[in-house]
């Protein structure tokens, strides 16, 4: 089919960017990463590929998303995060439908939809790329949202790959074992955020694992996690301080004012453990040197 060109990968401000997605960002990482999930693909060229920005309907604060055009198909794939998330499939529907939207108005194709002339469109693939420790399957499915008696319906379907091989020797792979690594540290005990990232980067490089990588963007890619962990602690650091704003000022006001105020203490303590000077924290989390400093004499006047 004719190519389509929806767009090079744009940055949205009102999201962060993740490990996964600056991984990868450019088109060299994301042919890596086609010919790992094609591998009998012999003929496909980086020129084939086609970086895709998504409408990120229903996120929140983080990409964990990327897409590609190829040829005749587009491929979307998102991360989990640390525990099996059966709504995938939706989000992934949503996904699809408003990238086949911008393909049909971009190809001026709108009138054509009620027209005696098919429309063509990519061929879709759906990854999910699971780095968690619980059971997950390998096939996720859309129609297990539906009714039980309705789960063979033939109506509407979308299945999800799930990729958890950790081939050390390929960028999918090697993604999945470095998080793995830095999971594992992070949850045993004497570790640190820092202490944990600073060992998972040190045996990437030992292992040869995302070499090009970790050479490069190793700093950045500590940051981009423990800001990754953060926003996944904040939901239970000063969880008692949140319900008691919540009692003052109202219920979700004061929970969600509780959650920023703790991902950003969590974030403080973990550049802190980093050796960032205070100055360069107070940058990095939009807060007063004076602000950094007090939340690093609570911090370890609650460690005494």
């Amino acid at each position: 089919m004719e190519k389509t060109n929806t767009g090079s990968k744009k940055t949205n401000s009102k999201y962060k960017d993740s490990v996964f997605t600056r991984l990868f960002s450019s088109k060299k990482s994301l042919f890596e990463l086609y010919k790992v999930l094609h591998p009998e693909d012999t003929k496909v060229t980086i020129n084939d590929i086609e970086q895709i920005a998504l409408e990120n309907v229903l996120l929140i604060r983080r990409y964990n998303d990327a897409a590609m055009g190829v040829r005749d198909k587009l491929l979307v794939l998102s991360e989990h995060q640390s525990t099996p998330n059966p709504n995938m499939p939706v989000r992934l529907l949503l996904y699809i439908a408003e990238e086949y939207e911008k393909i049909i108005k971009k190809n001026g194709e709108t009138k054509a939809l009620y027209s005696k002339r098919l429309i063509t469109l990519p061929a879709p693939e759906f990854y999910v790329i699971y780095t968690g420790s619980e059971e997950c399957g390998s096939y996720m499915h859309l129609s297990d949202a539906f009714p039980e008696e309705y789960r063979n319906n033939l109506f509407l379907q979308l299945n999800i790959k799930v990729i958890k091989d950790e081939d050390k020797h390929n960028i999918l792979g090697g993604y999945i074992a470095f998080v793995k690594k830095a999971e594992e540290l992070r949850h045993t005990p004497g570790y640190t955020f820092a202490s944990a990232l600073n060992e998972a980067v040190q045996w990437c490089r030992q292992e040869n694992i995302l070499a090009g990588f970790m050479e490069e963007r190793s700093d950045e890619l500590m940051s981009l996690m423990i800001e990754e962990w953060n926003i996944e602690d904040a939901l239970k650091y000063n969880r008692e301080d949140a319900w008691e704003q919540g009692l003052e000022c109202g219920l979700e006001q004061g929970l969600e004012r509780g959650r920023n105020e703790g991902m950003k203490d969590g974030m403080v303590y973990a550049y802190y453990e980093m050796d960032l000077k205070t100055n360069e924290i107070a940058k990095k989390v939009n807060l007063t040197e004076a602000e950094v400093l007090e939340i690093i004499k609570k911090k370890n006047m609650q460690q005494i």
